[in-house]
Protein backbone atom coordinates (compact mmCIF):
# COMPACT_ATOMS: atom_id res chain seq x y z
CA UNK A 1 0.00 0.00 0.00
CA UNK A 2 1.09 3.59 -0.46
CA UNK A 3 -0.78 6.27 1.45
CA UNK A 4 1.76 9.07 1.51
CA UNK A 5 4.91 10.01 -0.35
CA UNK A 6 7.41 12.86 -0.28
CA UNK A 7 8.78 15.11 -3.02
CA UNK A 8 11.83 17.24 -2.22
CA UNK A 9 13.64 19.90 -4.24
CA UNK A 10 16.13 17.42 -5.69
CA UNK A 11 13.27 15.23 -6.95
CA UNK A 12 11.68 18.28 -8.59
CA UNK A 13 15.02 19.21 -10.19
CA UNK A 14 15.37 15.69 -11.59
CA UNK A 15 11.90 15.96 -13.15
CA UNK A 16 12.92 19.30 -14.67
CA UNK A 17 16.03 17.69 -16.16
CA UNK A 18 13.77 15.12 -17.86
CA UNK A 19 11.01 17.39 -19.17
CA UNK A 20 12.61 20.89 -18.87
CA UNK A 21 9.57 22.57 -17.33
CA UNK A 22 7.25 21.69 -14.44
CA UNK A 23 4.34 23.41 -12.74
CA UNK A 24 5.78 24.07 -9.28
CA UNK A 25 3.03 26.54 -8.47
CA UNK A 26 0.20 23.99 -8.44
CA UNK A 27 2.02 20.80 -7.41
CA UNK A 28 2.30 19.85 -3.76
CA UNK A 29 5.87 19.62 -2.48
CA UNK A 30 6.94 17.82 0.70
CA UNK A 31 4.45 15.29 2.10
CA UNK A 32 1.77 14.40 -0.45
CA UNK A 33 -1.49 12.88 0.78
CA UNK A 34 -4.38 11.34 -1.19
CA UNK A 35 -6.60 14.03 -2.79
CA UNK A 36 -3.68 16.45 -3.15
CA UNK A 37 -2.13 17.59 -6.47
CA UNK A 38 1.22 16.08 -7.41
CA UNK A 39 3.60 15.97 -10.35
CA UNK A 40 3.37 12.90 -12.56
CA UNK A 41 5.24 11.90 -15.70
CA UNK A 42 3.19 10.66 -18.65
CA UNK A 43 3.48 10.02 -22.36
CA UNK A 44 2.41 12.68 -24.83
CA UNK A 45 2.72 11.15 -28.29
CA UNK A 46 6.44 10.29 -28.39
CA UNK A 47 7.56 12.61 -25.56
CA UNK A 48 7.57 12.41 -21.79
CA UNK A 49 5.82 15.34 -20.08
CA UNK A 50 5.08 16.36 -16.51
CA UNK A 51 1.58 17.25 -15.39
CA UNK A 52 -0.07 18.07 -12.08
CA UNK A 53 -2.88 15.61 -11.27
CA UNK A 54 -4.80 14.88 -8.08
CA UNK A 55 -4.04 11.68 -6.20
CA UNK A 56 -7.00 9.33 -6.03
CA UNK A 57 -9.84 8.21 -8.28
CA UNK A 58 -13.26 9.37 -7.17
CA UNK A 59 -15.99 6.77 -6.75
CA UNK A 60 -19.61 7.30 -7.74
CA UNK A 61 -20.46 7.83 -4.08
CA UNK A 62 -17.55 10.33 -3.78
CA UNK A 63 -17.15 9.40 -0.12
CA UNK A 64 -13.85 7.61 -0.60
CA UNK A 65 -10.87 7.90 -2.91
CA UNK A 66 -9.23 4.96 -4.64
CA UNK A 67 -5.60 5.97 -4.24
CA UNK A 68 -4.07 2.50 -4.85
CA UNK A 69 -4.82 -0.21 -7.42
CA UNK A 70 -3.50 -3.77 -7.33
CA UNK A 71 -1.04 -4.53 -10.13
CA UNK A 72 -2.31 -8.13 -10.24
CA UNK A 73 -5.88 -7.06 -11.17
CA UNK A 74 -5.40 -3.70 -12.92
CA UNK A 75 -5.73 -5.31 -16.37
CA UNK A 76 -9.13 -6.83 -15.59
CA UNK A 77 -11.02 -4.38 -13.41
CA UNK A 78 -13.35 -2.12 -15.42
CA UNK A 79 -12.43 0.96 -13.37
CA UNK A 80 -8.73 0.60 -14.25
CA UNK A 81 -8.42 -1.50 -17.42
CA UNK A 82 -8.59 1.23 -20.07
CA UNK A 83 -6.36 3.58 -18.10
CA UNK A 84 -3.77 0.83 -17.69
CA UNK A 85 -3.82 0.11 -21.41
CA UNK A 86 -3.58 3.73 -22.57
CA UNK A 87 -2.75 6.07 -19.67
CA UNK A 88 0.14 4.81 -17.58
CA UNK A 89 2.17 7.32 -15.57
CA UNK A 90 5.04 7.57 -13.11
CA UNK A 91 4.96 9.40 -9.81
CA UNK A 92 8.45 10.61 -8.82
CA UNK A 93 9.23 10.70 -5.10
CA UNK A 94 12.29 10.70 -2.89
CA UNK A 95 10.57 8.41 -0.37
CA UNK A 96 7.24 6.98 0.75
CA UNK A 97 5.95 6.00 4.15
CA UNK A 98 4.29 3.01 5.72
CA UNK A 99 3.08 2.30 9.23
CA UNK A 100 3.44 -1.03 11.03
CA UNK A 101 0.57 -2.07 13.24
CA UNK A 102 2.33 -3.32 16.34
CA UNK A 103 -0.88 -3.93 18.27
CA UNK A 104 -0.43 -0.81 20.35
CA UNK A 105 -2.37 2.41 19.89
CA UNK A 106 0.64 4.07 18.27
CA UNK A 107 1.80 2.60 14.94
CA UNK A 108 5.47 2.53 13.99
CA UNK A 109 6.33 4.75 11.01
CA UNK A 110 8.93 3.74 8.42
CA UNK A 111 10.53 5.67 5.55
CA UNK A 112 11.22 3.72 2.34
CA UNK A 113 13.77 5.13 -0.10
CA UNK A 114 16.73 4.39 -2.35
CA UNK A 115 19.94 6.24 -1.45
CA UNK A 116 20.69 9.06 -3.91
CA UNK A 117 17.94 7.90 -6.28
CA UNK A 118 14.50 9.12 -7.21
CA UNK A 119 11.78 6.50 -6.87
CA UNK A 120 9.41 6.17 -9.82
CA UNK A 121 6.11 4.80 -8.54
CA UNK A 122 4.02 3.16 -11.26
CA UNK A 123 0.56 4.59 -11.75
CA UNK A 124 -2.36 5.11 -14.08
CA UNK A 125 -4.42 8.24 -14.64
CA UNK A 126 -7.55 9.61 -16.27
CA UNK A 127 -9.18 12.93 -16.99
CA UNK A 128 -12.67 13.87 -15.82
CA UNK A 129 -14.65 17.13 -15.73
CA UNK A 130 -13.21 17.99 -12.33
CA UNK A 131 -9.63 17.51 -13.57
CA UNK A 132 -7.04 14.77 -13.95
CA UNK A 133 -6.54 12.08 -11.31
CA UNK A 134 -4.02 9.29 -10.77
CA UNK A 135 -3.70 6.20 -8.63
CA UNK A 136 -0.57 4.30 -7.61
CA UNK A 137 -0.19 0.60 -8.42
CA UNK A 138 0.78 -1.76 -5.62
CA UNK A 139 2.14 -5.27 -5.48
CA UNK A 140 2.71 -7.91 -2.83
CA UNK A 141 5.31 -6.73 -0.32
CA UNK A 142 8.85 -8.07 -0.62
CA UNK A 143 12.14 -7.73 1.22
CA UNK A 144 12.29 -4.82 3.66
CA UNK A 145 8.56 -4.14 3.18
CA UNK A 146 7.65 -7.63 4.37
CA UNK A 147 6.57 -7.58 7.98
CA UNK A 148 5.67 -3.89 7.79
CA UNK A 149 2.73 -4.09 5.40
CA UNK A 150 1.32 -6.70 3.02
CA UNK A 151 1.43 -4.32 0.00
CA UNK A 152 4.02 -1.98 -1.46
CA UNK A 153 4.14 0.41 -4.44
CA UNK A 154 5.20 -0.99 -7.79
CA UNK A 155 8.51 0.83 -8.38
CA UNK A 156 9.91 1.20 -11.89
CA UNK A 157 13.67 1.44 -12.44
CA UNK A 158 14.95 4.63 -14.02
CA UNK A 159 16.07 2.80 -17.15
CA UNK A 160 12.53 1.37 -17.58
CA UNK A 161 10.66 4.68 -17.46
CA UNK A 162 10.06 4.87 -21.21
CA UNK A 163 9.11 1.18 -21.40
CA UNK A 164 6.41 1.69 -18.76
CA UNK A 165 5.02 4.84 -20.34
CA UNK A 166 5.21 4.04 -24.06
CA UNK A 167 4.89 0.27 -24.51
CA UNK A 168 1.97 -1.80 -23.28
CA UNK A 169 3.92 -4.97 -24.10
CA UNK A 170 6.90 -3.87 -22.01
CA UNK A 171 4.62 -2.61 -19.24
CA UNK A 172 3.20 -6.13 -18.91
CA UNK A 173 6.68 -7.40 -18.07
CA UNK A 174 7.15 -4.67 -15.44
CA UNK A 175 3.96 -5.41 -13.50
CA UNK A 176 5.82 -7.91 -11.33
CA UNK A 177 9.19 -6.17 -11.23
CA UNK A 178 11.18 -5.89 -8.02
CA UNK A 179 13.14 -2.84 -6.93
CA UNK A 180 16.06 -4.37 -5.05
CA UNK A 181 17.60 -1.00 -4.11
CA UNK A 182 14.76 -0.13 -1.74
CA UNK A 183 15.73 0.49 1.88
CA UNK A 184 13.86 1.37 5.02
CA UNK A 185 14.46 3.49 8.07
CA UNK A 186 12.33 3.60 11.17
CA UNK A 187 11.42 7.17 12.00
CA UNK A 188 13.11 6.95 15.38
CA UNK A 189 16.40 5.83 13.80
CA UNK A 190 16.36 2.19 12.72
CA UNK A 191 19.37 0.95 10.78
CA UNK A 192 18.94 0.94 6.99
CA UNK A 193 17.90 -2.47 5.66
CA UNK A 194 18.34 -3.31 1.99
CA UNK A 195 15.52 -5.16 0.27
CA UNK A 196 16.38 -8.80 -0.30
CA UNK A 197 14.37 -11.15 -2.44
CA UNK A 198 15.26 -14.23 -0.45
Amino acid sequence: MCGRFYIDDETAREIERIVRKIDREHAKMGDVHPSEPALVLRADRDSMVAEVLRWGYETTQKKTLIFNARSETVRGRPMFRYDYETRRCLIPACKFYEWKDSGAKKKEKYDFFAPEQTLYLAGIYHKDPAGGRFTILTREAQGCMAGIHSRMPLIIHKEDREAWLFSKKEAEKLLDSCFAELRRKKSEGEEYQQLSLF
